[in-house]
């Protein structure tokens, strides 16, 4: 019988060869609370070479480390998983392409003691990779216009939220809920933090404890990880009508007038005016504001971050009306409900 934990630590992943292991040692560095911690990750199948690492890692360096199978490949699955097996009082969930601090677990263990809250989590800030294009990427991710509040850098922000990254929770309270919902194979976080909420729990955020994580390497990643936030986003507000707020439609509008006007435009000056002016108002905006933010000194990212940020909200509000285009005549596109790694 394995001997209980004050935190059982999560890492749901599929095909991370590039970071996993980064990601394991980080975790392994963590200063223990007391009570100490345990590390099981969830592995979805991977057949990228994540596997073998993980082996290696476990046979070589860290023989306490527990590696289970997800044959159903998603998180939420592979989250209940661990949350079923895991020996800890909390549950701290940590996803393979972040790098944490190493008083993580203590930042957050003394956040829900002082706040009593049902999950507690910190800020994501972007690292940026090698590549032109990853460089870019990271940029556009801090954008106030193309991410959410619970990825991007709130400087002194310490209160409720929506939902956190990750999250660190009491293992009573996540099955007292019923965990996570595994219809969802994207914003699982969101569906379970409105839950939460719901129930009359808190939802605490620190800007003091600060997470660098690694976003997608390539543009086409980024298009297709926001069709399926968007395509899901629409399951979370059909069981949760409550967490639905207008930033959520604005994408789904932007992606509606300009697909709609384009049609319409050629039948009337005016409406061609019209469009004309919507669309070039809107790519000005967003190239003022790639401008704005593009590092110092390096010009050049201009584009890579114009081009990511409209990626970020054509394929959100593509993926949020392709799914209320499905719920109305039916049908589940396979290229939206698969996971994109």
């Amino acid at each position: 019988m394995i001997p209980q934990k004050k935190v059982s630590v999560i890492i749901p992943c599929r095909n991370e060869v590039r970071h996993i292991e980064g990601c394991i040692r980080n975790t392994f560095d963590f200063e223990a609370p007391e009570g100490g911690f345990e590390v099981i990750v969830v592995d979805g199948m991977s057949n990228d070479g994540t596997r073998d690492i993980l082996c290696r890692l476990q046979r070589d360096f860290y023989p306490e480390l527990r590696v289970i199978d997800n044959p159903m490949r998603t998180v939420p699955h592979g989250m209940n998983l661990g949350i079923q097996q895991a020996n800890g009082e909390y549950i701290v969930r940590i996803d393979a392409r972040c790098i944490h601090p190493r008083e993580y677990l203590l930042d957050l263990l003394e956040l829900s003691r002082q706040t009593g809250a049902d999950s507690v989590g910190g800020v994501l800030f972007p690292l940026a990779g090698e590549s032109y294009m990853e460089k870019c990427i990271a940029s556009a991710y801090r954008s106030r216009i193309s991410m959410g509040a619970a990825l991007r850098e709130r400087r002194g922000f310490i209160g409720e939220t929506d939902t956190v990254y990750g999250g660190c929770f009491k293992r009573a309270r996540l099955i007292e809920v019923g965990m996570y919902d595994e219809e969802m194979a994207r914003n699982q976080d969101d569906e379970l933090s409105f839950r939460l909420r719901e129930k009359g729990g808190k939802i605490i955020q620190s800007s003091k404890i600060q997470v660098h994580y690694y976003p997608r390497n390539f543009l086409g990643q980024v298009f297709r990880q926001f069709i399926q936030y968007g395509y899901w986003k629409v399951a979370v507000i059909k069981k949760h009508a409550l967490q639905a707020s207008l930033r959520h439609f604005m994408p789904a509008a932007l992606v509606s007038g300009i697909v709609l006007g384009a049609f319409l435009a050629f039948s009337h000056p005016f409406l061609l005016m019209g469009w004309l002016t919507l669309t070039m108002g809107y790519l000005i905006s967003i190239g003022i504001e790639s401008f704005r933010i593009a590092p110092k000194g390096n010009g050049a990212s201009f584009f890579g971050i114009w081009i990511t940020i409209i990626a970020i909200h054509i394929g959100f509000g593509l993926g949020f009306l392709v799914n209320l285009f499905c719920r109305t005549w039916g049908g589940k596109p396979k290229w939206f409900e698969a996971l994109t790694r």
